[in-house]
């Protein structure tokens, strides 16, 4: 329900760290989601926040017993007004706007959709937002809320007491998250420094001298060596967070992949394709594609959930797999997140097959069947310093090269052709390529 939430690992950890505290306060930087306040409410402790941005202070004020005040700035939000009483109306109000306002000023239709849609159905959205929110603060309550800088909340804060801190990683992250709000809101915003790596050696420091603390982030922090109690990393592709304390005992926690028997035959090196092969796809679970792509797919590249995973069959045996997802830049692309064939097999770029598979009507449809919606193109990313990837040259367009890393963006037609379209072409140009 609220944004920006921390791991189950972290959780865990940060619960197990504290209960052996002997503070009678603690004092949280960067509040967020009030995550550490939420693990912390049945405790013997007094707690204190602190944040700078429009949502969170919201939310803090109301813990500590007050309330924000704030308005509407941008006269086309006018009919939220009689949502913005004090409370949980405000409350609830400025949470569905965590959504409701993110692309609010882009017109394609999809945010034009959303936007009329939020508003046709905010009386319902907005009676059981406040019915969730009051469940999650319920016994929540602050011993004040501090508006402000974290660096200055870190540095004023009692030395004798307990410090908990998760900062942001990135300069300008609270500036980019929260700019709609700037412009739909109008509140007294707190003054408050960048935080960068200046700041962050000098809250530190501070934090150091306090009788118990703990801090965490995405990357090493300076001046923190040895006390490194902890190490979360959720999934291959996430970023592993470093978990500093005064005193805990000692935590790792890595990702693990669930897999899954694939009982389907497998081509071989003696399976031979003819004029009458037919060609199928089946629906794989996640975790049997886990299973396929350790077994056939560079283990350097990380692997990733997608929204449908489909095995390749010629003739009863599979010969490959595909993995899709929704593209994040346009609701009418897939993106092509893996493609691989089975090895060893007798022909040597069986993977323009799979490609062609990928390109193809029965592809098309039962993705759009899968998220409900229309696609036009499928994208893919190539990640190689070469000017082209021969594996997808003339299979794909080339859209657009990028650096660090270098790769290459290409797009496709979906629904080029049927799967036995497909088929029949690659045996006209490719079977022949025997290895």
């Amino acid at each position: 329900m609220f944004v920006g939430s921390i791991n189950q690992d972290l959780r865990a950890l940060l619960s197990e760290t504290t209960r052996g505290w002997e503070s009678e306060h603690v004092y949280i930087g960067c509040s967020g989601n009030f995550t550490i306040e939420r693990i912390l409410r049945d405790r013997n402790f007094e707690l204190h926040g602190n944040d700078v941005s429009m949502y969170t202070c919201n939310i803090g004020k109301h813990l500590a017993g007050e309330s924000l005040d704030i308005g509407i700035k941008d006269e086309n939000l006018n009919w939220l007004e009689p949502y913005m009483e004090d409370g949980l109306p405000k409350l609830a109000t400025i949470l569905l706007c965590t959504t409701m306002l993110d692309g609010y000023y882009r017109e394609e239709p999809f945010f034009v959709r959303k936007r009329e849609a939020y508003k046709a159905q905010w009386e319902r959205l907005h009676q059981e937002t406040m019915e969730k929110v009051a469940k999650g603060i319920n016994g929540l309550q602050l011993n004040e809320f501090w508006a402000g800088d974290v660096v200055d909340w870190a540095v004023n804060s009692p030395t004798d007491q307990a410090f908990i801190s998760f900062p942001p990683t990135y300069t300008g992250g609270y500036e980019r998250l929260y700019k709609a709000f700037e412009d739909a809101f109008d509140w007294e915003e707190p003054p408050y420094e960048l935080f960068d790596t200046e700041r962050l050696g000098v809250m530190v420091d501070a934090v150091k001298e306090k009788k118990e603390w703990m801090m965490a982030r995405d990357e090493p922090i300076d001046g923190l060596e040895g006390y490194e109690v902890g190490k979360v990393q959720t999934s291959l592709r996430s970023k592993p967070v470093i978990v500093y304390a005064s005193k805990s005992p000692k935590r790792i926690t890595m990702p693990h992949q669930k897999t899954e028997l694939v009982k389907i035959p497998r081509a071989n090196e003696e399976t031979e394709f003819t004029e009458d092969s037919k060609i199928t796809l089946v629906k794989i679970t996640q975790g049997q594609m886990n299973t396929l792509r350790s077994l056939y797919l560079n283990p350097g590249i990380a692997p990733a959930s997608a929204a449908m995973n489909l095995a390749v069959l010629v003739d009863g045996k599979l010969i490959g797999a595909m993995g899709l997802a929704r593209s994040q830049f346009s609701n009418m692309d897939s993106y092509l997140m893996s493609d691989f064939v089975i090895r060893p097999v007798k022909y040597k770029r069986l993977s323009k097959l799979i490609l062609a598979c990928v390109l193809s009507k029965e592809v098309k449809f039962l993705f759009e069947q899968s998220i409900n919606g229309r696609i036009h193109t499928v994208s893919t990313t190539a990640f190689t310093e070469k000017p082209v990837s021969m594996k997808y040259r003339g299979m794909f367009e080339l859209h657009s090269r990028k650096e660090d890393p270098p790769r290459l963006n290409y797009t496709g037609q979906a629904g080029k052709w049927t799967l036995q379209e497909g088929l029949k072409w690659w045996m006209s140009k490719h079977s022949k390529s025997i290895q």
